[in-house]
């Protein structure tokens, strides 16, 4: 017969073994929302006013992207098509796909909610311009003028070349083209999925602000892991689209990078104006 004590000591056991799953499950699929790299598990983006405890608003600026950008002359890359990447996966591949996707989406979850409001404010490149400019006023005399801009400026503007170029040259459909089942928590642009324009501006935005301000390097990495993936879990983009967009972005930002060792500080910001990334072709070429 059992005692009060047996009792009470029985219910606490099975209520830390159902706590121990449920940490279990939360780790586990932390991990696979992060499954880009490990220095994402430990590692905290960038920290903007606006996260800082202020509610993203509800009537937030729309995610502009400009979707001429493959037209456009880059700054740093010798062609549009000069980092195409290899085709996405096929149909039988995307099909799998799908059904990941529908799984890896936010739902009724408040945090991935907020993240993927957060990370479609204003386009592409909107957080990491306000990144950019936290980081000048915090080390003021470091990296101050002209030439941070033009850097990130210009690391948008290739990347969004290169984005488009592979994004038209195989034209693949959005999750919810595909199924009635996806419904994004954004709005997808008419434009094909592969590879992910915010995973592409992400990567290569992240690495020219770590060559910039390398103390806060890990902490770029982080940043750029949760606004490709935030595209995921929107419903806006395959895995696969976020990954090869990721990849590209680094290639983008090491071109660049290289490009600005030709020119000396003042030069370098002389000759690449800080662009718009709602600039139109036309005023480009």
């Amino acid at each position: 017969m059992r005692t009060p004590a047996n009792r009470l000591a029985l219910v606490l056991a099975s209520a830390a073994c159902l706590l121990a799953l449920t940490c279990s499950e939360a780790a586990a699929q932390r991990s696979r929302l992060l499954e880009f790299g490990p220095e994402g598990l430990e590692l905290q983006p960038i920290v903007t006013r606006e996260r800082r405890g202020q509610a993203v608003p509800a009537a937030r600026l729309p995610a502009r992207v400009p979707e001429g950008a493959a037209s456009w002359r880059p700054w740093a890359l010798s062609s549009a098509r000069v980092l195409r990447l290899p085709a996405p996966p096929d149909e039988r591949a995307t099909a799998v796909e799908l059904r990941e996707l529908k799984r890896l989406m936010a739902g009724d979850d408040a945090e991935r909610l907020d993240r993927i409001r957060y990370w479609d404010v204003g386009g592409p490149a909107h957080r990491w311009n306000e990144m950019l400019m936290e980081l000048q006023v915090a080390d003021v005399g470091r990296e101050a003028g002209t030439r941070p801009s033009a850097l990130l400026a210009t690391a948008v503007h290739d990347a969004l070349i290169a984005a488009w170029d592979s994004k038209y040259a195989y034209n693949r459909r959005r999750p919810s083209e595909e199924s009635a089942l996806v419904v994004p928590e954004v709005v997808v642009p008419r434009s094909p999925s592969y590879p992910c324009e915010h995973a592409v501006t992400a990567a290569a935005t992240a690495a020219v602000l770590a060559h910039l301000f390398p103390a806060h390097a890990g902490r770029f990495a982080a940043a750029a892991h949760e606004a490709a993936w935030s595209r995921v879990m929107a419903g806006a983009a395959y895995p696969s689209d976020v990954r090869a967009g990721l990849e590209l972005g680094r290639l983008v930002a090491a071109q660049v990078l290289e490009h600005a060792k030709a020119h000396d500080v003042a030069e370098w910001a002389q000759l690449v104006p800080v662009i718009s990334v709602s600039q139109t072709a036309g005023e480009r070429q």
